[in-house]
């Protein structure tokens, strides 16, 4: 493989991030059990306790990773036995039916606080389900998982669909997000559903990604687009989210590798584009999000764990592009990739990880103080950051 990491350094790289993941999910794996079913998500900086809500996202997430870690980590039964605890909370309590997740049940799960509100709830509840099949060998959710893609694959295709929550549904205005979660969402469906039911709808959004909402006037791949392809001109629709643009290329180029080299091309592209304009020149990692033709006071930041400043430096983002980045390093051997990846990966080492190690501090001021370091929240979870760890091991596992 074409590289300008050595073997020597990918090594070091690949035993520092899989031991850095280890720690990481033995660290939630102490915490997050509950015995009432399913998993304990929202805790402060020393693993606090702070509410027992039973998010959707999280337990699914969670569900997913245990699952992934399990096949990762050579099918230690501990691992499949907490994905397990996730699988048995969502089917059992989770599921409203018709392919359609609930967004918040009650702690035992026995109300639902929240309903169908978002389509991300069902494409969560998708790899959940779909890598503990993969992981158990166990068939029994099939038919589940089948209905759940069903569901996901035509409402994502339907422009009336209006459960998009965080967004808000608007006539004419297209969303980048239910695209690029349904790419990584639906390759998990694969592994069980097979190429023949999955694929085409892959394909489908990653070209919808790289060739409508990556190709517009302003030159950044856009969060919102007009169905016409121009571009949206309010604050909202000029909101270039680099985190989101990093995690959907890594999908389509995973997903493309050894089959599509005009998609790899492409998504390389934007990586690099984006990289350019992303990275924190000054102080290092990567900012959280900027307005595409550069205004400023305008802009719409708020997210669910309050605002955030457009250059504060958040974990999931700069773990999403480190990855992406590092993935632009060694399929290019690019010198400015590699000095980018080696240049984020010293700043993630330095700023998010805690010196006494652990999951990452949630966010950081631009200069890479904590501003956050709760451990757990309403949606985070061992997730973002321990799969880019995994990934990151395994792609440089490939190298050495």
């Amino acid at each position: 493989m074409e590289t300008g990491i050595k073997s020597e350094e990918a090594r070091e790289l690949a035993a520092m991030y899989r031991s850095q993941l280890s720690d990481i999910m033995e660290e939630w794996a102490k915490h997050t059990v509950d015995p009432t079913g399913g998993y304990i998500t929202d805790f402060g900086e020393d693993w606090e306790l702070v509410s027992r809500r039973k998010n959707i996202w999280a337990q699914a997430r969670q569900t997913y990773m245990f699952a992934a870690y399990y096949e990762y980590s050579g099918h230690e039964d501990k691992w499949l036995s907490l994905a397990k605890l996730g699988r048995d909370f969502l089917v059992h309590h989770a599921y409203a039916g018709e392919g359609r997740w609930y967004y918040e049940v009650s702690e035992d799960g026995e109300r639902v606080i929240e309903g169908t509100t978002t389509i991300f709830t069902d494409l969560f509840a998708l790899i959940a389900l779909a890598q503990y099949a993969s992981a158990s060998g166990d068939r029994t959710d099939y038919e589940l998982i089948r209905e759940t893609f069903d569901c996901a694959r035509n409402h994502i295709m339907d422009p009336e669909f209006r459960d998009i929550k965080p967004h808000v549904w608007r006539k004419g205005i297209e969303r980048h997000s239910p695209y690029m979660i349904a790419v990584h969402s639906s390759m998990i469906a694969e592994k069980v559903l097979g190429k023949d039911v999955t694929g085409p709808f892959i394909d489908f959004c990653i070209h919808k990604l790289l060739y409508f909402f990556g190709k517009n006037k302003s030159g950044y791949l856009l969060e919102s687009l007009k169905e016409d392809g121009t571009v949206w001109d309010t604050p909202e629709g000029r909101i270039v989210n680099p985190g989101h643009i990093f995690e959907g290329m890594w999908f389509c180029i995973d997903y493309a590798r050894g089959t599509d080299d005009d998609v790899i091309s492409s998504a390389l592209s934007i990586i690099q584009d984006t990289a350019e304009v992303a990275v924190d020149r000054t102080h290092g990692g990567v900012i959280h999000r900027f307005d595409c033709y550069g205004k400023e006071g305008e802009d719409t930041l708020k997210t669910d764990t309050g605002e955030l400043k457009p250059d504060d430096k958040v974990d999931w983002v700069n773990c999403e592009s480190l990855y992406a980045i590092a993935l632009a390093a060694v399929l290019t051997g690019n010198e400015t990739s590699i000095e980018q990846f080696r240049q984020l990966h010293q700043f993630c080492q330095t700023h998010f990880k805690p010196e006494e190690g652990g999951d990452w501090y949630p966010v950081l001021d631009r200069e890479g103080t904590p501003l956050r370091k709760n451990k757990g929240g309403k949606h985070r979870v061992a997730f973002h950051v321990p799969r880019a760890l995994m990934n990151l091991s395994v792609l440089f596992e490939t190298v050495s």
